[in-house]
């Protein structure tokens, strides 16, 4: 029983701290959209005292349009094991430039000869009846 509480701590402990790390990148995000408004602000009020115009000035219109906001941060994924091997054996496929000897190949390079490489057939011959 014991054991089983711990583990359904750790995976409470797990999810909190995905729930952190977005709470913490949004916090980011607004803090980071003041600092645009603050900045668009003081040099909105530079410019109107030079005596110039803010509205005429692209830069800080786009200053203080935000931008859309960028997606979060991809975790890493592990590769599909089923993937890899895959991969795997077509690479190995693609080095063999001859059919293996049947009485001396090893089980890896028949399955990746005639199974993923030229020895593969899509339509088999039929069955001899």
């Amino acid at each position: 029983m014991h054991g089983r509480l711990k583990s359904l701590e750790l995976r409470f402990a797990r999810i909190a701290g995905f729930v952190r790390a977005g709470d913490k990148y949004e916090a980011h995000e607004r803090s980071r959209l003041q600092v645009r408004k603050v900045i668009a602000g003081l040099i909105r009020e530079g410019l109107t005292r030079a005596g110039l115009n803010p509205d005429d000035s692209p830069t800080l219109r786009d200053l203080e349009t935000p931008d859309p906001l960028p997606p979060p941060p991809r975790r890493w994924r592990p590769i599909d094991p089923r993937v890899a091997f895959c991969e795997q054996m077509t690479a190995l496929a693609a080095r063999m430039r001859q059919p293996p000897r049947l009485a001396s190949a090893s089980p890896v390079a028949l399955l990746a000869y005639y199974c993923f490489g030229p020895g593969a057939r899509a339509d088999p011959d039929p069955a001899p009846a």
